[in-house]
């Protein structure tokens, strides 16, 4: 609920593939699910590939698809931030061996 994101309608879709081309794969087809069920779709990464999943759905995903990053939750340092696509291109953001979880939502 903290993501400001559809918490009616999720799924949980584990790991993406670690491959570069199946997991931009697997990015574009969670987004078209997202889009036409209104649903958000979960998924998390090894806290060491967090930087490398964010580099791969800003390059992958449409400017206006929101993406919650929800980072270290329940410790002093939690983070959950949910902002557009196009948004998160605009800043840097380090996540890097932190516990994360990743929401995407296509409207």
């Amino acid at each position: 609920m903290g993501s400001g994101l559809n918490g009616n309608n999720f799924a949980f879709n584990g790991y993406l593939p670690i491959d570069k081309t199946e997991k931009k794969a697997k990015i574009k087809f969670l987004e078209k699910v997202s889009q036409k069920r209104n649903q958000s779709q979960i998924f998390i990464e090894t806290p060491y590939r967090n930087n490398k999943m964010l580099e791969d759905l800003l390059k992958t995903l449409s400017d206006n698809t929101k993406l919650c990053i929800a980072s270290s939750l329940t410790t002093s340092d939690e983070s959950i931030i949910t902002k557009s696509i196009n948004q998160w291109r605009k800043g840097k953001y380090l996540i890097d061996k932190k516990p994360t979880i990743f929401i995407i939502h296509k409207y």
